[in-house]
Formats: C-alpha cells, structure tokens, sequence
C-alpha cells in the first residue's frame, strides 16, 4: 500500500471516529442551560413512559411526567431556530407506524392524536412564518383566546397537548423577547395545562383512587408551579463543569435528545405489546 494510500486510509478511519465526537459539540463544548433542561425533561418523560407501560399506568409517575412535555415546548419555542429538520418528520412519522402496530385500540385511535414529534414539526412550521414577538398585546389576546378554544378539540384528536404545545413554543419566544405580555401569556398556559391535566390524569382516571386526590392534586399543582418557575426565569447560561464523568453524559443525553425519546418509546411500545 503506498504512503499516499494509507494516509488517505488514516485520514478516513480518523474522520469516522471525530465526527459523531465533533457532532455533539455542534452547541458547544460547556453545558448550557438548555443541556440541563433536557436532561431534566427526558428523565422526568422516562418516568411518565415508564409508569404507563410497565406499572400499571401508575399515576404518581404520571403526575412526575406531567413535567416533561412543557419543557420540551418551551425549549423548542426559546431556541429562536425553526429550520425544518427532517429527521423530526421521519421519526414522527416512524413512531405513529409503530403506534399503529402495536396499538389495541381500533380505528384511527391507533395514532391519534399523534405524536410530540409532529407537535414539534408544526410549531416549527408556524413559527418560522409567524414570529409573535413582533404582534401587539391586543392581538396575541385574541390569538391566545383562540388557541385556549380549540386546545381541547386539537389535544384529544389532532396532536398530542394540542394547540397548548404552540402556547408554550410561543410563550417562551415571547419571554425570549421581552415582549410585554410575556409572563401573562405563560402564566395562562401553565395555569390551563394544569386543569387539563387535573381532570385527564386524575379526576377522570379510573385508576386514580378517589383517596389519593386531596395529595395528588396539591402534587400536580407544585410540579406546574415548578415548571412555570423555570420558565419565568429562565435565561440562557453555560456552566463551567470540570468533570468530563458528568459534563460528557449531560452533553450526550441532551444533544441526543431526539433519538432517546424515539428509540426509547418505540422500545416501550414493542415491549408492552409483546408482553
């Protein structure tokens, strides 16, 4: 082999093993914020996804995972970056076939309302073409008024969490921004989440004894309260993190966000249908 050749070789072989390394620094080599917040959300999601396959729909895990999905909404909405990513779109797509397959319930109740993925991909869509940061107060009322009406309708039969996703993406853009109607437009949206979800996880769950709901229901309202904390004082920041045992697993977990959540719910679903 000439010297050409194998330098071509080493080159290549070099380049196979930098590039994933390279690619998680795509944000960055320090832990910023939106690091930690994803790996907080994708615990908090692996607890929910957990307590609903594999123990029984268990409703303390589910109120802990009530955490997860407005996070994931904020975060998409404070990035300020909309590009359309296909990987989102194929791996939406790829976990409602997976749904559909594995599913016990009949009809389109396979898929709908489909998944946080595609949730993700019309957020980014609407605000790629659409900034609220740049509208009036008066108008993002009537357009806050609107969404609240139709969240229900969108959230049991359309996407999952509906148009309240869209609020969160758009609350956290406004707060981003400084726009004045910020905090209201996010208090609003934690505070009708929060019913939401009193009503679906707890009062109207067969499996949420009456017992448990004086506990249960002051739980859930802390867990908004925390996650409307977050959101109101949320800046973004890196942190200086010296241990690589810590820094590089929060780096991995965060900026892989997207192939955990896929991978480990399509896991959970097979799981589930074969056991």
């Amino acid at each position: 082999m000439s010297a050409s050749t194998q330098s071509g070789v080493a080159a290549g072989a070099r380049d196979t093993i930098v590039a994933p390394i390279t690619s998680i620094y795509r944000y960055g080599a320090a832990v910023n914020s939106h690091d930690l917040l994803k790996v907080f959300a994708i615990s908090v999601m692996v607890v929910d996804h957990a307590g609903k396959f594999f123990v029984d729909d268990n409703v303390w895990m589910r109120v802990v995972g009530r955490m997860a999905a407005p996070l994931f909404f904020f975060l998409v909405g404070y990035s300020g970056s909309y590009r359309f990513k296909s990987q989102i779109l194929i791996l939406g797509v790829a976990l409602s076939t997976i749904s559909f397959l594995t599913s016990t319930q009949n009809g389109l109740d396979r898929i709908l309302p489909l998944n946080i993925l595609l949730s993700f991909v019309l957020i980014k869509l609407i605000l790629d073409k659409f900034d609220p940061a740049t509208q009036t107060s008066d108008f993002l009322v009537f357009v806050l008024v609107f969404l609240m009406v139709v969240s229900f309708p969108t959230y049991a039969f359309m996407v999952e969490y509906g148009s309240l996703g869209l609020c969160y993406a758009i609350g956290a853009r406004l707060l981003s921004q400084h726009h004045p109607l910020a905090r209201f437009w996010i208090c609003t949206t934690v505070g009708i989440h929060f019913l939401f979800e009193m009503v679906a996880v707890l009062i109207w769950n067969s499996a949420a004894p009456a017992s448990i709901l004086p506990y249960a229901i002051p739980c859930l309202a802390a867990l908004f309260g925390a996650n409307l904390a977050i959101f109101l004082n949320y800046r973004s920041r890196t942190f200086d993190i010296k241990y690589a045992w810590i820094r590089l697993p929060v780096i991995y977990v965060s900026r892989y966000s997207l192939q955990i959540y896929f991978f480990h719910l399509a896991a959970f679903m097979i799981i589930y249908r074969l056991i």
